[in-house]
């Protein structure tokens, strides 16, 4: 009968408690010297689809172009005042939805009236107050964190003169260096006042040949970011939450082009002016909501009128220089941030 040998019987050694807390260091300064790089690889990709998102709106506009040998106006507004006008009221995001393979959106709208007008409005609200709502890929950033549409005087929404969802945009045309008064009246006509110089304006198609200062060297549309209004150190309201890709009209019903301050509609709800700093301080005096601003660090992506998208830096040569009249400054002298958005200042434009 064989023998059965007894176990050998050697002692179980564990984990102590000290080398348990050596290894979760250790695993806790790896997470941090990595988390950097993953914050910063997810930075990257961000901001690869929002360069891509710019490119798109360029090929958009410059198809736009090809086919009516302009680009689009910057914002409709036929008649001084803000009463209902037909057609008024539409921005240049929607002229390019055919270019962006939005055409059975576009197809739908209604340009008859004005974007806020529904066949039967109440709960669920038909016609191009519905349309208005529809939100876009191509005009949302990954950064520009902010819901996908936003109310636009909902209490006047069954009139037509407002809505309960309005889609948001990340980006805006450039409509000059100066900022102040977007329009001035011509008779009965809203007119672009002379100090908006850029890409977009009211009433008025800008072509190519009109680029003077090469199209390589103008903005034609920048990044913008959800900024809800609010209040700053002076109890002063801030805030830029009105940027829309369709169109907007007041609780007159017509655009009243005009209008340009914090809480007001107006051309703002889609352009904007180089004359505030990028990516300005959360305060009243930043005018907020007729500037660019992103929530990349260290800048803003640009379409630039050839197609091309540029990062521009927050420490791009900015003089925060205001129009005057008399004598006319309207072509300068002004830093280089403002003579980007200019179409044709005639000045010698450096590195940026």
């Amino acid at each position: 009968m064989n023998r059965i040998e007894p176990r050998s019987r050697r002692p179980q050694h564990g984990f102590t408690l000290i080398e348990l807390l050596v290894v979760i260091a250790i695993i806790a300064v790896l997470i941090a010297l990595l988390l950097p790089a993953v914050q910063q690889a997810r930075e990257a990709a961000r901001r690869t689809q929002c360069r891509n998102n710019l490119k798109q709106l360029g090929l958009a506009l410059h198809n736009y172009h090809d086919t009516n040998l302009v680009f689009p106006m910057g914002l409709s507004d036929t008649v001084w005042g803000n009463t209902e006008i037909t057609g008024d009221g539409w921005a240049w995001g929607v002229a390019i939805l055919p270019y962006l393979d939005q055409a059975a959106l576009f197809n739908q709208f209604n340009f008859n009236t004005n974007p806020y007008i529904c066949v039967t409005c109440g709960a669920a609200p038909t016609g191009n107050q519905a349309l208005v709502a529809t939100p876009l890929s191509a005009f949302t950033c990954p950064c520009d964190v902010r819901p996908a549409a936003a109310p636009n005087n909902p209490g006047s929404a069954a009139a037509g003169k407002g809505s309960n969802a309005t889609a948001l945009s990340s980006y805006q045309g450039s409509a000059g260096p100066y900022d102040g008064t977007p329009c001035v009246a011509n008779g009965t006509v809203p007119v672009p006042e002379v100090r908006n110089i850029g890409l977009f304006r009211v009433n008025s198609a800008i072509s190519f040949r009109d680029i003077t200062d090469g199209s390589s060297n103008v903005f034609a549309v920048g990044e913008v970011r959800y900024i809800p209004n609010g209040l700053d150190v002076t109890n002063t309201a801030f805030g830029s939450d009105r940027q829309y890709i369709y169109g907007h009209v007041t609780t007159g019903g017509g655009p009243k082009c005009d209008n340009n301050g914090v809480n007001n509609n107006g051309v703002h709800n889609h352009l904007r002016w180089t004359r505030h700093k990028l990516n300005g301080p959360l305060l009243a005096t930043a005018n907020l909501e007729r500037s660019f601003h992103s929530n990349h660090v260290g800048g803003a992506n640009f379409l630039m009128g050839d197609g091309s998208v540029k990062f521009i830096s927050d420490n791009i040569n900015h003089t925060d220089t205001n129009f005057v009249a008399s004598p006319s400054n309207l072509n300068g002298p002004y830093g280089t941030y403002q003579q980007l958005s200019a179409i044709n200042d005639g000045q010698i434009l450096g590195d940026f």
